[in-house]
């Protein structure tokens, strides 16, 4: 039954996701971005069964499953307590618990209306991943042109790295969804005042709090320098949509719950706990620099380097040790292969900057973070898929602005989205 449940939810989202593709873009760009999204529900579903066949296995669970299983108990735990009329917060003073609020209210409001089914959030959970390759499809016609959002679309899509999280219980694809919608909101607030771009972005922010809080910090860093910087309109409007902006996210912080939220967690900010979790992870199996003391500059400028490498490029081929480090080894292997490519993608963003900047604004504010806090390789190769998304554009725009010089390639490129300017997601 729950087999069949899932299947029926899920089918019933990708009918309305494919219908809403086929009426926003043109015939062309509805056949790519439907046959993108088709191939890597595809292959996420098979991943999920695959996981769901063996997740109860002890040895699979502790290599693959992780996470899934904390989300999987709490989310069971508060979706009984709704059921008898009560809400239970034990689980939320956990440490677990309290830094995983957001993905374990979506987990348990699944099992409330469907019962507890794994499944299910596995087939939900890869909707959310796969969707995060039309944002950034949706980035590229803003950014650049066609063939490169669909080339960055495509890497976003299939990159293994990409798939994997979005397949079993982890947080990651609507971490990675909320990131690139809120990012694809400032670049449209760029270009016109749109109150349902700003509703877009405050809602993602707010979402980020719940699910990773210190990625809400980014993103303001990147609205705020972004809008400030990169408007191409009159200083009279730039100011009305950055004002605009203030306003409205400072009435999500005074009057949702989301301000609360932000207050507390603030306090993992500090420099001792950060510390502390940097010393915990360093520790472990893969840790890295564990001797490094962040709390002082010294210390931090220290490791900064060797944790933006380990961020970027790790795990490292001649350092694998164990079955998920070699798994990932091939895809370690790609990324290396797309470097130069990634390396011309950002000169050439560097020469837009008004276009560009709040990417790069986010991109480098979250390298410099966790290359100074992680500490461990299999931490920083999960992490980094929410600076990859967006790293994908400027190996996109790498490798054809070097067709592009060979000329082998048309520099035009159509539009692929119709005009639909009352749709929040449409083309401007």
């Amino acid at each position: 039954m729950q087999v069949l449940v899932a299947l029926f939810v899920s089918t019933l989202c990708h009918v309305l996701l494919l219908a809403f593709f086929k009426r926003r873009y043109d015939p062309g760009s509805f056949r790519v971005v439907s046959l993108t999204y088709v191939g890597t529900i595809t292959l996420r579903y098979a991943l999920a069964v695959y996981l769901w066949l063996n997740h109860t296995d002890i040895g699979f669970s502790s290599t693959f499953w992780g996470d899934s299983q904390t989300y999987d108990r709490f989310g069971a735990a508060l979706a009984e307590s709704w059921s008898h009329g009560f809400s239970s917060t034990l689980w939320a003073e956990t440490g677990q618990g309290m830094v995983n609020k957001g993905f374990i209210y979506f987990v348990a409001s699944v099992y409330y209306f469907f019962g507890r089914n794994v499944l299910l959030v596995q087939f939900l959970n890869g909707i959310i991943g796969a969707l995060t390759p039309v944002v950034i499809f949706e980035l590229g016609l803003s950014l650049y042109n066609r063939r490169v959002a669909t080339t960055a679309m495509l890497l976003t899509a299939f990159f293994p790295q990409m798939i994997f999280w979005s397949s079993a219980l982890y947080k990651d694809p609507a971490v990675m969804l909320c990131i690139a919608a809120n990012i694809l909101a400032v670049v449209r607030l760029q270009r016109q005042w749109n109150p349902a771009w700003i509703a877009a972005y405050v809602l993602t922010a707010g979402a980020l709090v719940w699910l990773r809080f210190y990625i809400f910090y980014a993103t303001l860093a990147a609205a705020a320098i972004g809008l400030l910087v990169g408007n191409r309109r009159s200083p009279v409007l730039g100011l009305v949509t950055q004002l605009s902006l203030v306003f409205a996210v400072l009435l999500l912080l005074a009057y949702t719950p989301v301000g609360q939220e932000v207050l507390l967690r603030s306090r993992f900010l500090d420099l001792e706990l950060l510390q502390f979790s940097r010393s915990d992870l360093s520790n472990a199996g893969s840790g890295y620099a564990s001797d490094a003391d962040i709390t002082t500059m010294g210390g931090l400028l220290s490791v900064l380097p060797v944790g933006i490498m380990h961020l970027m490029f790790g795990p490292f081929p001649w350092t694998v040790s164990n079955l998920r480090q070699a798994l990932a080894l091939p895809d370690v292997l790609a990324w290396y292969a797309l470097t130069p490519a990634l390396i011309a993608g950002i000169g050439l963003a560097l020469k837009r900057l008004r276009q560009t900047m709040p990417i790069l604004v986010f991109t480098t504010a979250l390298t410099l973070a966790y290359g100074a806090f992680l500490g461990n390789v299999g931490t920083a190769y999960r992490q980094r898929t929410q600076i990859m998304m967006f790293y994908f554009l400027f190996v996109a725009d790498g490798l054809h602005h070097k067709r592009r010089r060979a000329g082998s390639e048309d520099p035009s490129a159509p539009d692929a989205v119709r005009d639909q300017t009352l749709n929040p997601i449409a083309h401007q």
